[in-house]
């Protein structure tokens, strides 16, 4: 669905342009000088065109039925004849984490479809991340800016309010309300913020500096040259940390064993899907160094949470002696150390 998600975000930009520019074009007739450079200065500010692009879309709870209904028409499926353009199950792996009386499972009856897109497989649930909390990240490391904070000092301002506080992972957006720390999550709403900066500055994504989105000429707002339709330009910001299942969550203790049985259930399938669907090799140790690789972003903090004896990988679930021999070893390995 690469394509698909070039085209939505294209269409975001230019609209979000066409707005901003209408303003543009209604300052320049301001004929004091001193009141029109104001004018177009807060027009030209970040915040102005984020503020534009990010009202493209809808409120989450909307949006998300936004993206399950269009990926489903006739014609994004005539797009991609044969093909599945997502997918969702009644045999979903969250339909049986809670106990049937656990108000928890309330939250988790909206079940987000899986999508490929750019070769990585992740649920649409993503994508709202990406938009909304992207933005409150950015709105938070603008703040930090204004108040004269370094870069890095901003960024941690950021990590202090989204990953400690309410609206978090550990809070209201995740294990108070599910039971599950989402890290594939957390790197949504990271790149989502990276998006918005990426508007009007140069970001570093996966591990290399791209231009801005947008450019300023003779005052207006020009799409850069790499945002094309179909040009892959949004793969960019989509990467395997979106994958819950090669990023895994942190479970609370209420549900941890219940989705270890679950995924031990399905381990032949999981298995034979990322072997010999999406071509990874059949070497768990492959599976536990590529999730010890995604606990950051390309060596950028983005919150990750969780060891590797507190996470369900599919390395130590998948394929259980694996898991007990690894296990055995550092038993092995503890009692040598013990030895005076």
């Amino acid at each position: 669905m690469g394509d698909f998600l070039d085209a939505v975000h294209y269409r975001a930009l230019q609209n979000a342009t066409d707005e901003v520019n209408s303003e543009i074009a209604e300052a320049m007739k301001d004929p004091d000088p001193a009141s029109r450079r104001r004018r177009l200065d807060a027009l030209h500010a970040p915040w102005r065109i984020a503020e534009a692009v990010y009202g493209r879309f809808n409120d989450p709870f909307f949006e998300f039925y936004d993206i399950e209904g269009a990926l489903n028409t006739n014609w994004v499926r005539g797009l991609h004849p044969g093909r599945i353009t997502s997918y969702s199950t009644l045999d979903w792996v969250y339909s049986d984490a809670h106990f049937p009386l656990d108000p928890r499972r309330i939250v988790l009856s909206f079940q987000a479809s899986t999508v490929k897109a750019y070769g990585v497989y992740f649920g649409t649930d993503k994508l709202l991340h990406f938009h909304h909390l992207g933005m409150m990240y950015y709105a938070c490391l603008l703040k930090g800016r204004e108040l004269g904070l370094s870069e890095e000092e901003a960024l941690a301002r950021v990590r202090a309010q989204y990953l400690e506080g309410p609206v978090s992972e550990w809070a209201l957006l995740g294990v108070a309300v599910t039971g599950i720390h989402s890290n594939a999550d957390l790197v949504a709403n990271y790149t989502g913020m990276r998006f918005y900066q990426n508007l009007t500055e140069p970001v570093r994504l996966k591990g290399q500096v791209y231009p801005p989105l947008l450019v300023i000429r003779n005052e207006f707002y020009r799409l850069n040259r790499q945002v094309r339709p179909e040009s892959g330009w949004f793969g960019r910001f989509v990467s395997d940390h979106w994958n819950e299942a090669l990023n895994p969550n942190l479970y609370d203790i209420s549900i941890r064993a219940r989705m270890g049985g679950i995924l031990r259930q399905r381990a032949d399938r999981i298995v034979k899907f990322y072997t010999t669907v999406d071509h990874r090799p059949a070497d768990p140790a492959w599976f536990e160094r590529y999730a010890a690789e995604l606990t950051t972003y390309y060596g950028e903090d983005y919150g990750h949470a969780g060891d590797k004896d507190q996470m369900i990988t599919i390395a130590n679930t998948c394929w259980p002696e694996y898991a007990r021999r690894r296990s055995a070893d550092s038993t092995a390995f503890a009692r040598s150390a013990a030895k005076p």
